[in-house]
């Protein structure tokens, strides 16, 4: 078997809480990724999901060698990626390398868009740095063929406006231009699609999948709505990681997920999601509290088990760690251990105040 693209193990994220001017002490930690083993393979999509302030965006932004880990390692095609950056021990694949192949395109491309220079500049700016033996007229056909690629033509009228000029699903096409002009390897797709309409989401995702075929770049698809996540997932033959306070519960095929979940937090979200529910999943969420705990503060042992209805007294002293379901389908969850100590341990009970009611809407579930 080929070595993964990029491989995550054991990977930490944890960040010092800002405290306020008259606070002192040692200031709180947020695990806000805590303890993650992935690979991505060549040509792959892993679509990332979960509530807001899970660690998602975080796990992406290590995988691609924007956020150092405070534990754990990442390596691209082997390389560990902050040994290369900090040039320790044998570098086999320089660091700039690495940066050029892992790429990243936001939420809000506008932002990331000079609004002072015309598009065929901003498009012709990383031709220049990486291919640098390329004529002025060889990057402006480059440009002009990209942009026809993502159906933006006439593409000398596209290339010759500014940023304000174009409408939000144009600007995150030409930040995916962009990025795919670096010749990428793994681009990080933040929430790429969230600000546009319902009906350019779809077709966002369609272009996504034909580059990806086009260029075998794989992606990296931060979402916390676990529809899109499917479709993008699904049609590309890639995987689905669910996340829950910086742990990766559940990570599989997107069918084998979305139609035989084993977590019971990725029943929730399926819930959460309107056009995923089916009838018996209609009355109320499968959760026994709302509220999400404190990232601050999170709960020992299974984090989910403040607010799971198969939780027990086990749940609250030990993690579980993830078992593998089928090929590729793995959760982290006693509910799948036949012989574990949980299956005699007490069911906890909340007094009915803590309860969830059947009036709770799926919005409650969803990020901003």
């Amino acid at each position: 078997m080929s070595e993964p693209l990029i491989s995550l193990e054991d990977v930490e994220v944890h960040f010092e809480a800002s405290q306020g001017l008259f606070e002192f002490g040692a200031p709180d930690v947020v695990r806000a990724v805590d303890g993650i083993s992935l690979d991505i393979e060549e040509r792959d999509v892993v679509a990332l999901v979960g509530e807001s302030g899970c660690g998602k965006t975080t796990l992406g932004k290590t995988a691609i060698g924007l956020q150092r880990p405070t534990a754990g390692s990442v390596r691209y095609r082997g390389q560990d990626v902050w040994d290369a950056k900090d040039d320790v021990g044998d570098v086999e694949i320089p660091h700039e390398e690495i940066r050029r192949s892992l790429q990243i395109i936001h939420q809000d491309p506008g932002s990331a868009l000079n609004p002072n220079r015309r598009i065929r500049k901003i498009l012709e700016a990383p031709l220049k740095k990486w291919q640098p033996q390329l004529s002025a007229g060889d990057r402006r056909r480059e440009v002009y063929g990209m942009l026809e690629r993502v159906g933006m033509a006439p593409a000398d009228d596209y290339a010759s406006r500014y940023p304000h000029q174009l409408s939000g699903g144009e600007k995150q096409r030409v930040a995916l231009v962009r990025s795919l002009l670096m010749d990428p390897d793994l681009i990080l797709a933040d929430e790429a699609i969230s600000a546009l309409d319902v009906s350019l989401r779809v077709e966002m995702m369609d272009l996504m999948l034909d580059l990806q075929e086009q260029f075998d770049t794989s992606f990296v698809f931060v979402s916390h709505d676990l529809s899109n996540a499917r479709y993008l997932a699904a049609h590309s033959g890639g995987k689905i990681g669910v996340m829950y306070l910086g742990q990766l519960v559940e990570v599989g095929p997107a069918e084998e997920i979305i139609r035989n979940p084993k977590h019971p937090y990725t029943k929730v979200l399926k819930w959460a999601t309107p056009d995923l529910r089916v009838d018996k999943e209609s009355e109320g969420p499968p959760v026994r509290k709302v509220d999400i705990p404190d990232p601050e503060n999170p709960p020992a042992g299974c984090r989910f088990h403040t607010r799971c209805p198969e939780a027990r007294e086990a749940c609250t002293r030990e993690n579980p760690s993830k078992i593998t379901i089928s090929p590729g389908h793995e959760v982290a969850c006693f509910l799948e251990v036949d012989d574990h100590e949980y299956w005699e341990s007490p069911e906890l009970v909340d007094n009915d105040d803590d309860r969830s009611t059947g009036d709770t809407t799926a919005a409650e579930f969803s990020a901003d």
